[in-house]
């Protein structure tokens, strides 16, 4: 066999098992003893010189151990190619799922596959695949192919795909153990200056942490255990897994532990911010009550002008909590040639609990829109004065002649409580997903060259989630409305009680209600406050049934072969049936919410045909060591009504067999998955960009960063003009909801490459290719900031009807304020740029060997046309660039260098380094679309060099132990405070990109009987 597929087969993982390769005939690399021919990934198609002709990055199982890896997201994110997404480190708005996101092109665009086969939906919540469903213990290996694969795998394959290839061919008995855990130095002066600053003012509320800090414990245990038949023809695997992983806190990092914000000449300097919604509690005038301030707050006692903000992050995680179990088993034998009959089960029970910080309570006694009594008997004298009397309201109350109690005199109507609920603790997501996983098929000989695979899977994900620690709007008005009992004859008489227990009417009476003190100076009784609380909870499930035929043969046996071609053509045809359907039922609390969570209940089929060809044309010829074309086609018909064709046609043409160039162009397409298209309407956060005043709302403050006429455009009134309140944590409402007549995405990929495999340097693979993809009717909505920024410039109704100011023209304060956006089909996104691999091993005699892989990524280019009818100056490339539209960070440059040193005595020692480029703010940018005013102290995230060192050693021919450090010298992440929620921000940072929390120490052991 050539050298070139020689070499290909020593750099990836060969999938054995004739069980495992009959049925992974598409994606993995697998040696057909009978007829000498291989299978690569991105082909249903057997050939004695097959090449791939999409870029592949292979990651070997002995890489899982280097890196003390025990969540596959972490060594799938460390990769060049992959952009962070959910994952263990996401608290606000976490899925408990953990995704991969190829290309930076949305993990719902990636397409996930265990042996060659897709993974259900990852969860109700969120469709992308969950990689916790995978076991670390039984991964043998993962590929990475990069670029549109639609035509081979069906829908979702638009930025490429990832498979894992799990060992299912084991015999005998494996016990392995890992435990990590981080470490950090908090040396960051400047910011532990300034938290002693802030803690000198409000005293505990920006605590530092201690200097060295050890947490995160991480532990992992499993068994393998596997066996073959007596005659070889079969084999039996099965496992069992135990994660834990404990929490690690914002507050234990002097980075983390108080929400950034700017200050200083043009936002020079970081300051602690936080939120509107803070303890003691702010209130806002969002009518305009004459003589009112706009904004005061509560003061040992007193109402004084002026709002405070609450330091929200030390509640956060940065690494949430998380258990896991998982069970399964892997089955195959051989009865003969033409039925070998296999089998896969995978169990997974995962849960895991986010937390942020305690909750916000916003409200009145008139609900969400607020008002206070002016009779409140909460109130302080100075209080009722300076919130009524001192505006011309009256203090008095109304009682009839039995002393039930009628009414306020007066109402402070539009003033609104904005408070942390510290008393309920931080509020917490307890998430529990649970999945099952059944593959039955069959492959064998069919007839002559030809051969076939039948499979049926089906998976369901169950999901369930319990969310505590937020008020309940009705029981916070009852508690806040609290008044004197003057019914004589009363147990309560003369006593502070809510106006509900006190009026004449039995049949709103709630014995439950006790006044809720959020103006006193000791604040609210714990009995109060849990009658304001409230669980919620959300339960759902997902199922994919997926079935698939497939043939394939090479036609070199009826003489259908190029006549300078030694082999023939091959042909592979077959047809695929999926069914995807999700249930989303959040519980009456949730549904009966000021605005509403509403039930999602749908499904989606689809009925494909497919098939491809691959032609050798020319080999062993000058010049023609081999040229071979290949082509793939499939049609799909969807049950929302649509038909979609993806294609790819590519070449593979080796001049000499050191040196072979490929190039491929596909048409890819993703259909709008069940809560793109079924999801109801529902109110989301968005961050909008902070402006060099410290300000996000540019028609915020006394003095806004935008102009009457500017704001107008967005719904501000002259007289709300210069009286809208920030919110100092950037956080603003959104209205987001499904589309049922959303199309399929479409996207184009082209790559180009060459494959080096020099014969004057034995060991060394180089391998350099470049990708362009771009994806038409983009599933997204309207960027808020995109809205934002265009309204205010032009006008365009367009952009400011998805502005709706609420009152007081709050775009955070009020249900009624919100940004919309709904699922439509946008515009396009456009990335390009060039993957480096490079492997070499090198024999170093009686010193051992050593192994190099680096593998790197330039990003030349990430273009996004927000809208099919955008013009020249609304299209904006966001390469080198994160934050505003750009969102999460785009580096130019990233690589993974890995040096490994197998010594003589049974000893390894591997080296890793990580490099992420710098990245500016997208506001630096001159491109029309980006260009405006930042915080200069945001305007880049420097670039970061992070090493990893790693120990292996055989104890014995059963044992063998590691220990290992990554991030070696405890390098801190870039700061910066335009992260969003949405973008994977979290702690001033985006630590799922980024190291954020230290040193990872671990070691494991691992013994084989």
């Amino acid at each position: 066999m050539k050298n070139s597929i020689r070499l290909m087969l020593a750099t990836t993982t060969i999938l054995t098992g004739i069980g495992a390769s009959g049925a992974a005939l598409a994606q993995s690399a697998a040696v057909d003893a009978g007829s000498d021919q291989i299978v690569v990934t991105g082909t249903r198609l057997r050939s004695a010189n097959a090449e791939s002709v999409s870029p592949i990055t292979a990651v070997d199982a002995a890489e899982f151990e280097l890196r003390g890896t025990v969540r596959a997201e972490d060594l799938v994110n460390a990769l060049p190619q992959v952009f962070a997404s959910q994952g263990a480190a996401h608290s606000n708005e976490a899925t408990g799922t953990a995704q991969v996101d190829l290309r930076g092109l949305d993990p719902s665009r990636t397409l996930v596959l265990v042996n060659g086969r897709r993974l259900p939906y990852g969860s109700p919540k969120s469709v992308p695949s969950d990689l916790n469903q995978i076991p670390t213990a039984l991964i043998g290996g993962v590929e990475v192919l990069t670029g549109g694969a639609s035509a081979v795998y069906g829908s979702d394959a638009i930025a490429g795909v990832v498979n894992f290839k799990m060992i299912d061919d084991f015999e005998g008995l494996r016990l392995n153990a890992n435990i990590g855990f981080s470490q950090h130095n908090n040396s960051n002066d400047e910011l532990q200056d300034l938290l002693d600053q802030n803690n000198a003012i409000t005293p505990g509320a920006y605590e530092k942490p201690a200097n060295n800090v050890v947490d995160g414990l991480t532990q992992e245990y499993s068994v393998v255990v596997g066996t073959n038949s007596e005659d070889g023809r079969g084999n039996v695997t099965a496992y069992g897994t135990y994660r834990k992983v404990n929490p690690i806190v914002q507050s234990e990092r002097d980075y983390s532990a108080c929400a950034l914000g700017t200050d200083g000449p043009g936002g020079s300097e970081y300051k602690c911010g936080g939120s509107g919604f803070a303890f003691p509690a702010n209130l806002s005038n969002s009518l305009g009550i004459p003589g009112l301030a706009n904004g005061f707050r509560v003061d040992n006692g007193e109402f004084v002008d002026g709002s405070g903000v609450f330091n929200y992050a030390p509640y956060n995680y940065y690494q949430r909590p998380d258990e896991r179990y998982t069970l399964g088993a892997y089955a195959h034998y051989d009865i003969n040639d033409h039925f070998r009959p296999y089998l896969e089960l995978n169990f997974m029970d995962d849960r895991s609990v986010a937390q942020i910080a305690p909750g916000t309570v916003s409200g009145g006694i008139n609900g969400s829109t607020g008002g206070l009594n002016c009779d409140n008997a909460l109130f302080s004298a100075q209080q009722a004065d300076y919130l009524c009397g001192s505006n011309g309201l009256s203090t008095g109350s109304i009682y009839d002649v039995d002393g039930n109690y009628v009414g306020p005199e007066d109402v402070a109507n539009g003033v609104l409580v904005r408070r942390r609920n510290i008393e309920g603790g931080p509020r917490q997501d307890d998430l529990n997903h649970t999945s099952y996983r059944m593959v039955a098929g069959m492959n064998g000989v069919l007839a002559g060259p030809f051969e076939y695979d039948l499979s049926a899977s089906y998976a369901k994900v169950t999901y369930r989630s319990r969310f505590t620690g937020d008020a309940n709007r009705v029981r916070l008005a009852n508690a806040l409305n609290a008044v004197v009992d003057q019914r004589p004859g009363s147990s309560t008489f003369g006593e502070t009680v809510c106006a509900i227990n006190a009026d004449a009417d039995a049949s709103n009476d709630d014995a439950n209600c006790l006044p809720l003190d959020y103006f006193g100076p000791n604040g609210a009784s714990a009995e109060a406050t849990s009658y304001v609380l409230e669980d919620k909870g959300i339960t759902g499930d997902t199922s994919l049934t997926n079935i698939i035929f497939a043939i394939n043969g090479n036609l070199a046996d009826y003489g259908i072969q190029m006549p300078w071609a030694s082999d023939g053509v091959a042909v592979a045809l077959g047809g695929e049936y999926r069914r995807n359907t999700l249930s989303y039922v959040p519980d009456e609390i949730y549904q009966s919410a000021v605005t509403p969570e509403l039930p999602i209940s749908g499904e989606v089929n689809v009925k494909e045909f497919f098939g491809e060809l691959n032609i050798p044309i020319v080999d062993g010829q000058p010049f023609f060591d081999l040229l071979s074309i290949e082509s793939a086609y499939r049609f799909s018909d969807y049950s929302t009504g649509h038909t979609t064709h993806t294609y790819k046609v590519g070449a593979n043409w080796a001049p000499v067999s050191d040196v072979r160039f490929r190039g491929s162009y596909q048409r890819a397409v993703r259909a709008p998955n069940v809560i793109e298209l079924f999801s109801s309407q529902q109110r989301f956060e968005v961050e909008l960009t902070e402006l060099p005043n410290g300000t996000f709302d540019p028609c915020s403050g006394a003095t806004p960063f935008a102009t009457l006429e500017q704001c107008m455009n967005t719904g501000v009134t002259a007289a709300q003009y210069g009286n809208i309140q920030d919110n100092p944590a950037g956080q603003f409402n959104t209205l987001i909801g499904g589309n049922e007549d959303l199309e399929p995405e479409v996207a184009n990929t082209f790559s180009l490459g060459a494959v080096v495999t020099p014969a004057f340097v034995p060991g060394l693979n180089v391998s350099v290719d470049y990708f362009n993809i771009k994806v038409d009717k983009l599933v997204g909505s309207v960027n808020p900031n995109l809205s934002m920024s265009n309204c205010l410039a032009t006008g365009d109704a367009f952009f400011c009807d998805r502005i709706n100011r609420g009152q007081g023209g709050s775009l955070f304060l009020f249900e009624d304020g919100y940004f919309e956006r709904f699922n439509i089909n946008t515009g396009s996104l456009t990335t390009s740029g060039v993957d480096l691999n490079i492997n070499y091993r090198y024999d170093l005699a009686k010193m051992g060997d050593l192994k190099f892989n680096f593998v790197g990524t330039y990003l030349a280019e990430y273009e996004s046309k927000p809208l099919p009818n955008s013009p020249e100056s609304d299209i904006f490339d966001c390469q080198g660039l994160y934050g505003g539209l750009c969102g999460r960070p785009r580096p130019e440059w990233r690589h993974k260098f890995l040096t490994t040193w197998y010594a003589p005595s049974d000893l390894s020692v591997s080296v890793t380094w990580r490099y992420i480029s710098s990245v500016d703010i997208a506001q630096t940018s001159s491109q029309p679309a980006l260009s405006g005013s930042y915080a200069e102290i945001n305007e880049s995230l420097g670039s970061r060099n992070y090493f990893d060192l790693s120990l292996g050693y055989t104890l014995s021919e059963m044992a063998r132990f590691r220990l290992g450090v990554n991030n070696v010298f405890d390098t801190d992440p870039p700061l910066t405070t335009s992260t969003a929620i949405e973008d994977g921000g979290n702690g001033n940072t985006y630590p799922q990109f980024y190291d954020a929390v230290g040193r990872n120490i671990f070691m494991g052991v691992t013994v084989d009987f």
